[in-house]
């Protein structure tokens, strides 16, 4: 009888755990969810101004000078690490680590078998932190987006690209491609890995 009450006192010590740890994701997923919003809202509001105002050869210029601020900005203010990243960087920055490689390779295998891609999110281990890791996919879902990023690109746009991109690779893409990701880290905090 004594072993069937430590049995079930530990079964709902587990599930209590269980329960504080899902809540937990759950707030973290709405963090990582909330920051790639913000990015995703605030860089394309920009990217409309200014291209209504000067075309194709104002939008590298945002991306150029305004993108990689923006989204450190946002991170700030959110309270977590984010940063988009694609197999076919544009910037060097951009380039994505080892597990967002990954990620972006199993969503191109996905999308290339017609499946629909999944946001990912998971607690991984790096540098000896607890870290939680989120990715969601980024499409080329407007014809805004070929203007820099397809086959079709204007002369004076891709002589602007080539001045501030010399080892571009992101060209060639179509409505429906994969872009990349915004990729989101959230440390654990230190008195959480006790």
């Amino acid at each position: 009888m004594q072993r069937l009450g430590l049995f079930t006192g530990l079964l709902g010590l587990l599930l209590a755990m269980s329960v504080g740890q899902g809540a937990q994701d759950d707030a973290l997923l709405q963090r990582a969810r909330a920051a790639s919003d913000a990015v995703l809202t605030q860089l394309l509001a920009r990217l409309n101004r200014e291209y209504q105002q000067g075309g194709a050869e104002r939008g590298v210029q945002v991306c150029s000078q305004v993108a990689q601020s923006l989204t450190q900005q946002i991170g700030r203010e959110q309270g977590v690490q984010i940063r988009r990243v694609s197999l076919k960087n544009r910037n060097p920055r951009n380039a994505p680590d080892a597990w967002e490689r990954q990620v972006l390779q199993q969503w191109e295998r996905d999308h290339n078998a017609g499946k629909p891609l999944q946001e990912v999110a998971e607690w991984r281990t790096e540098r000896g932190q607890r870290v939680y890791r989120y990715m969601r996919p980024i499409m080329v879902a407007m014809p805004l987006c070929l203007e820099c990023h397809g086959t079709q690109i204007k002369p004076e746009v891709r002589r602007l690209i080539r001045e501030r991109y010399p080892s571009d690779k992101a060209t060639g893409y179509q409505l429906g491609d994969l872009r990349g990701a915004f990729s989101v880290k959230i440390p654990q905090p230190k008195e959480a890995q006790r």
